[in-house]
């Protein structure tokens, strides 16, 4: 967690499940305001979130940026997080800071909530970009447990899973029952505005297959990047470009 370039501007707003930390950069120009929505057991405070930051003070783009319930410092615990929790917290961020249509960018579980967002805040919305978005994706690890995992669900009510970083992945059957309220894939979803979907086929964490996947919902009309090289992150400088470039062509 890396929040030494925003500290000084980070603020709290009292939220629908506790504080939740912030940063809002008001814009110089009438570009689209740019939110930011991280992944799961991630922050404000990564690599894609700082880039879009500096992105946004050079061309004037307004910029929002947060974290949900339970991550980075927002209030909560993450053992207690769900989709919903971070949905509600999503929604009414947006609702407080964004008056002009934004472009939604959302890594991961944020591409999930982003896609939500579409069904609640349409209005708020000029466009959605997708960076390795993983919708459902509690449903595809309920489908991967095997007994032993059974087991621990009604034993303790959660399971640890190897994250990559330095703690593992908690996933508790509160957050899997409750995905299933906001699963999306195989439904059609309805949305004017523009939408780009970034995805690398070496990702270890969502199926580069994915972007076809939440293309079908929307009839098959958004714009798909596949990175022959990417990675789940997209966060190296020349995966950056293409999400500058994504960003210019929604804005133009």
């Amino acid at each position: 967690m890396n929040y030494n370039r925003i500290m000084t501007d980070m603020k709290f707003i009292d939220g629908p499940n506790g504080k939740i930390a912030y940063q809002y950069v008001d814009g110089s120009s009438l570009l689209p305001p740019i939110v930011f929505l991280c992944g799961f057991k991630s922050d404000m405070g990564g690599s894609k979130a700082d880039w879009l930051y500096d992105y946004c003070i050079e061309t004037g783009h307004p910029y929002l940026r947060f974290d949900y319930f339970g991550h980075g410092h927002s209030e909560g615990n993450f053992v207690d997080f769900t989709i919903g929790k971070g949905l509600m917290d999503t929604i009414f961020v947006i609702d407080q800071f964004i008056t002009n249509p934004a472009i939604i960018i959302g890594s991961s579980m944020g591409g999930w909530i982003g896609l939500r967002l579409m069904q609640y805040l349409p209005q708020k919305m000029h466009g959605f970009i997708g960076i390795a978005a993983a919708p459902d994706f509690t449903r595809k690890i309920y489908a991967a447990l095997d007994d032993g995992h059974l087991n621990q669900l009604d034993e303790r009510g959660y399971i640890e899973e190897e994250s990559g970083y330095e703690e593992p992945y908690i996933f508790t059957r509160t957050l899997l029952d409750d995905g299933e309220n906001h699963c999306l894939l195989g439904n059609k979803l309805f949305f004017e505005g523009s939408i780009h979907l970034l995805q690398g086929k070496l990702d270890t964490s969502v199926d580069w297959t994915m972007p076809d996947e939440i293309n079908k919902c929307f009839d098959q009309r958004g714009e798909i990047t596949i990175i022959e090289d990417g990675d789940h992150s997209l966060s190296r400088p020349q995966d950056l470009i293409l999400l500058k470039k994504a960003i210019e062509e929604m804005s133009s």
